[in-house]
């Protein structure tokens, strides 16, 4: 079940919503467990077992940390749990992608074993927010929770559950306990959802039959104006796509009175892949810097320490997101490109403070990762690079395998690059679902919200619904 679906849009969110809003406050975080196990199931089927197996490990792993005295048996505690939670996560995730390069250094014929396996939804992101619970218990940043509704409640939020954000317990605890439900929040968190939408439905899943047709082109007729063709507008859907998902989680967490952090903040306004990281994703970006980096001793190792522990948390973000060489090498892109910003800090990136001059940099170094993304082979991705490389090649700009674009995906594509990824003023949607907003703007948050739905159910039912690009993760 997707949040742009009609299953979801017409029969499950009002229900969920008319139980969870109209309950009595005892029975408030009961029935959203149930509501978020049922929305699981029926999204996943029996993986909700997995899900349920990561809440027992997580609560019961944390509370065995807090209740033990010594050190070393906090440690070996602490150690079981987490290896218990990655241990699941590796079977589902990584052990085809393991075996198949066994297999080809070996010759043996071990992935057949393994080639059933079937990822859960969302696996990754849970996994990780049960990581996050056990090392702040762990690292006495927090207490141990006991009331066992309550933190199933907060792990099991469906909001959060399939797509991220990767949500922290210390950051919600408080709005689990005492949600704060109130008119304004629910219409605040009603545009919000709404806006999620209108960039899912309406720009994401607009832009996607461009770079669609082009990845799925034959390498031989990829110029050069076509692969960067490809690369700036996958990178515009992704962008859309995720962040068009952060909105309608944020916007739901808030219709029931819980607060979620932001997840992206305007990336594409980057003036470095640096600053990209810090505004791209940022709840695994920040997950990554508190959980890996900094024990990692961070930069306080020395240059070639930190330069050392950048590149292992960009080569684990990259296969954070999939199994795949390709995803282990856009990682490795991005923490080089960090790297080299690092060792000229202080020289040429102060020239790209003000002005269009950063994009110079900025943008085409962030659109050549993307093909890495995108390409099912490295093989594809070298083959797009080459094509990116070569502007006086033989048909360089011709857009046969572009042909032909819809009117909608032009039309889609320009509303994305000019309201959204360029940098200016709040846009519409950011005013509509700013904390400062007035009255009048409430009354068009409200029918903004009508209007959005409206167009997103013609679109969805005249084209179908393409599915979040971040749930394979």
């Amino acid at each position: 079940m997707v949040f742009s679906a009609s299953n979801f849009l017409f029969f499950f969110l009002p229900i969920a919503l008319a139980i969870a809003l109209f309950a009595k406050p005892s029975a408030f975080r009961p029935s959203l467990l149930v509501l978020s196990l049922a929305f699981y199931y029926w999204s996943s089927g029996s993986y909700v077992i997995i899900l349920i197996a990561d809440v027992v490990i997580a609560y019961f792993g944390a509370l065995a940390v807090d209740l033990c005295k010594s050190a070393r048996l906090r440690n070996a505690v602490v150690g079981a749990a987490s290896v218990l939670l990655v241990g699941i996560l590796v079977f589902f995730k990584y052990l085809d992608f393991i075996a198949v390069n066994v297999d080809l250094t070996s010759g043996s014929n071990l992935s057949a074993t393994f080639a059933g396996i079937i990822l859960p939804i969302g696996i990754s992101f849970f996994t990780f927010q049960a990581l996050s619970y056990l090392i702040d218990v762990y690292r006495r940043e927090i207490p141990a929770e006991r009331n066992v509704v309550l933190f199933s409640t907060y792990f099991t939020f469906f909001p959060h559950l399939i797509a991220g954000p990767i949500v922290r317990f210390r950051d919600v605890v408080d709005d689990f306990r005492a949600p704060r439900i109130s008119l304004e929040n629910f219409s605040t968190g009603a545009t919000r959802f709404a806006h999620g939408l209108m960039k899912k439905v309406i720009i994401a899943d607009g832009i996607a039959p461009i770079p669609d047709a082009i990845f799925a082109a034959p390498h031989d007729t990829i110029g050069f104006a076509t692969a960067w063709l490809a690369a700036a507008t996958y990178g515009i859907q992704l962008y859309f796509d995720f962040s068009g998902y952060s909105d309608m989680a944020i916007g739901l967490a808030r219709m029931f009175g819980i607060r979620f952090a932001e997840n992206f903040e305007r990336p594409y306004a980057s003036r470095s892949i640096t600053e990209f990281w810090r505004r791209w994703h940022i709840s695994l970006s920040s997950w990554f810097r508190d959980y890996l980096y900094i024990p990692l001793g961070g930069s306080r190792h020395g240059r070639i320490a930190t330069y050392r522990n950048l590149l292992i948390v960009f080569a684990v973000t990259g296969l954070w997101h999939g199994a795949s060489w390709t995803f282990f090498c856009w990682g490795m892109f991005h923490g080089l490109f960090i790297l080299v910003e690092r060792v000229a800090t202080g020289t040429w990136p102060k020239v790209l403070e003000k002005g269009w001059l950063r994009y110079a940099y900025f943008l085409p170094v962030v659109m050549l990762s993307w093909p890495l993304f995108r390409a099912t082979s490295l093989e594809q991705a070298m083959s797009l690079w080459k094509a990116m490389a070569s502007p006086v090649a033989a048909g360089a700009f011709s857009l046969d395998a572009a042909a032909p674009i819809a009117t909608t995906s032009l039309i889609a594509l320009v509303a994305g690059a000019a309201i959204y990824v360029l940098p200016g003023r709040l846009s519409f949607g950011q005013l509509l679902t700013s904390e400062t907003r007035g009255d009048k703007l409430y009354v068009a948050g409200a029918c903004y919200t009508v209007v959005a739905l409206m167009v997103c159910q013609v679109l969805a039912l005249s084209g179908g619904y393409t599915p979040f690009l971040y749930f394979q993760f």
